[in-house]
C-alpha cells in the first residue's frame, strides 16, 4: 500500500482483495510508518531532515507527514490504517511490526553472535504484536479477512 497516496485508491484495492478473496482467506497489506520515518530520518544527525521538512511544508503541525507521488513510498499512522479497514469491511487478524527496532540498531546486529540474534528474534517475535511498537516500526503488516 506505500506505492498508493490517495485514500480511494487504497480503498479501490482493498475492495478488489476483498472481492477475490476465497471465503476464510486472508489479505496481507503492507504500509511504511510515519514515525519510524520522523524518528530515523527526520531527526537523524543534526536536525537538518526535520527542518527542511518542516520549511518545506512536508509535514503536517502534528509531524504527520504529507506524501506524494514524487516520494518514495507513502507514510500512515496507525489510525489511518484502522479507518481503511473500517470502511472496507475487513477484520483484522494480526497487525504485526515486521521490524520493529531492527533498523534503530542495524549497525549492531552483523557484529553478533548466533545466539545473541536468535535472542533478539524471540524479543521481535514477543512484541511485534504490541500496540505500542507497531507505530515506530518501519514497516508493518496487516492481515485481514472479509467481516463474517
Amino acid at each position: 500500500m506505500y506505492h498508493l497516496y490517495s485514500k480511494e485508491d487504497k480503498i479501490r484495492v482493498l475492495n478488489e482483495a476483498k472481492r477475490v478473496v476465497k471465503d476464510n482467506g486472508y489479505i496481507f497489506v503492507a504500509y511504511c510508518m510515519n514515525e519510524a520515518t520522523i524518528i530515523q530520518w527526520g531527526f537523524n544527525g543534526n536536525g537538518d531532515n526535520i527542518t527542511r521538512a518542516i520549511k518545506e511544508n512536508m509535514l503536517e503541525e502534528d509531524f504527520k507527514c504529507i506524501s506524494a507521488p514524487k516520494d518514495i513510498f507513502e507514510l500512515v499512522r496507525i489510525e489511518d490504517i484502522e479507518e481503511l479497514n473500517k470502511e472496507c469491511g475487513l477484520e483484522r487478524i494480526k497487525f504485526v511490526g515486521t521490524d520493529t527496532f531492527a533498523h534503530y540498531i542495524k549497525d549492531r546486529i552483523d557484529s553478533w553472535t548466533d545466539e545473541v540474534y536468535k535472542m533478539y528474534l524471540e524479543y521481535h517475535l514477543a512484541i511485534c504484536e504490541r500496540p505500542d511498537i507497531i507505530g515506530v516500526s518501519n514497516h508493518t503488516m496487516d492481515i485481514l479477512r472479509k467481516k463474517q
